[in-house]
């Protein structure tokens, strides 16, 4: 029994890293494909335009209904384009749980946010550089703790989030699904809005009507929505395309997974929702 466990354990790690492999080739830094820096530029400026007026710098939670939706691809890549501009920008992995940021961006930190959260003497060691000559700095999980959404709803996230604004213009969390556990939901106060992310065909209606419903339950301000892997127009890369979207309960039924089709359609309405491509 012991034996069938540790292979079946080994079968799951192999499926992650094949699966992370996959996600890495849709970091814009490592793919030039035009469409593709294109969607998450429009993503970008959408986002700040959903911001227009704030000052200092904006907080920005990315989260999806349930895991292998895309949020973590999402919240790096709209990480890099902040840092595009010359905006010194932190991605924090906010996933306490199963943390897949750090791994996707290759960091190996061994301290993190945990860790900063117990002892901050260990921020600056905690806080690394992605590219010398890029303005992004990541900021994995650390160890996984008992208690995450404990610690995310602490006193000492607060003061941490606090002294990290000073520092940087922008700052991404990528925190966990909505729909499986309340920790996205425990940082809204300390966030400026959340992008919330759908992948066309896989996500399903009713998770990701619950999920936008307990996001207003916590008074979050959902800036957009995000469409990953989902048809949004005629131009696209290989088998992924990418968009964004204004938030609205409209857009959203019960029953069946989000269709890539009626994703086409809601973006040729009059007056729809914003699309990247």
């Amino acid at each position: 029994m012991a034996l069938f466990r540790k292979k079946k354990k080994e079968k799951n790690e192999n499926v992650a890293t094949e699966s992370l492999y996959e996600e890495r080739k849709y970091l814009i830094w490592r793919n030039h494909n035009f469409f593709l820096r294109a969607a998450y530029k429009t993503t970008r400026t959408n986002v700040m335009f959903a911001l227009a007026g704030k000052e200092g710098c904006s907080v920005i939670a990315v989260t999806s209904s349930l895991q292998s939706e895309g949020k973590s691809i999402t919240a790096s890549n709209l990480a890099m384009t902040f840092a595009d501009m010359g905006s010194k920008t932190l991605i924090i992995d906010c996933d306490l749980r199963e943390p897949t940021m750090s791994r996707l961006l290759e960091v190996s930190a061994p301290i993190g946010l945990t860790n900063v959260l117990v002892d901050r003497s260990l921020l600056d060691t905690a806080l690394v550089r992605i590219k010398e000559d890029k303005t992004l700095w990541a900021m994995s999980s650390g160890k996984i703790p008992p208690n995450p959404s404990e610690l995310l709803n602490s006193e000492g996230m607060r003061t941490l989030l606090q002294g990290l604004k000073q520092r940087f213009d922008y700052i991404v969390l990528d925190t966990p699904p909505v729909d499986v556990v309340t920790d996205a939901m425990v940082l809204a106060p300390l966030t400026d809005g959340f992008l919330f992310v759908v992948r066309g065909g896989k996500s399903d209606r009713r998770a990701v009507a619950h999920s936008l419903s307990q996001l207003e339950y916590a008074n979050a301000k959902v800036l957009g929505t995000v469409f990953n892997g989902s048809s949004v127009g005629g131009s696209g890369y290989g088998n992924k395309k990418y968009g964004y979207r204004r938030y609205g309960y409209g857009r959203y039924g019960y029953g069946e997974n989000v269709q890539p089709e009626d994703d086409a359609r809601q973006a040729a309405a009059p007056n729809g929702p914003m699309q990247a491509m």
